[in-house]
């Protein structure tokens, strides 16, 4: 079908709005449901370790709780955990070390489990045995925030 040049131009410049209109829809739903998705993905990608965690942690006396960012915090434990505290999947497993800075830093480790999976261990294990014990050097733990 023929067009006069004005035509085409409006037509032209109708769908460049529109396509800009959807663009900046889906940017917005990005950046205000984007956070909430990367956390639920993060704890079902966790969510076997995570019960195994928990229950492990109720079993030596723990009480857990679950926080805003799905992590599970299961505190007063009987010296079960490895040096100040472990993180198994979204679990937070620990004695009476906490702290919204600790908490951080362990969510990142949470990250980290959703990640790499089972091989998460063997490879922390791995670093750690690389670095000679030195949590300072440790890429996990440097890549959690640690300072």
């Amino acid at each position: 079908m023929f067009r006069y040049p004005t035509q085409a131009k409006r037509l032209e410049s109708a769908d460049t709005a529109r396509r800009n209109g959807v663009l900046a829809a889906l940017t917005v739903a990005v950046l205000l449901v984007g956070p909430q998705l990367v956390t639920v993905s993060r704890a079902v990608a966790n969510l076997p370790v995570t019960a195994a965690a928990v229950v492990w942690s109720r079993a030596h006396g723990g009480t857990c709780d679950v926080r805003s960012d799905l992590m599970v915090t299961c505190e007063s434990m009987d010296d079960v955990y490895a040096n100040a505290g472990t993180t198994v999947g979204n679990a937070w497993l620990y004695g009476d070390l906490g702290g919204t800075d600790r908490h951080r830093h362990e969510s990142r480790h949470s990250d980290q489990w959703a990640m790499f999976g089972p091989a998460f261990p063997a490879l922390y294990g791995a670093e750690c045995a690389r670095t000679e014990g030195d949590y300072h050097r440790n890429v996990f733990e440097r890549w959690a925030g640690l300072h």
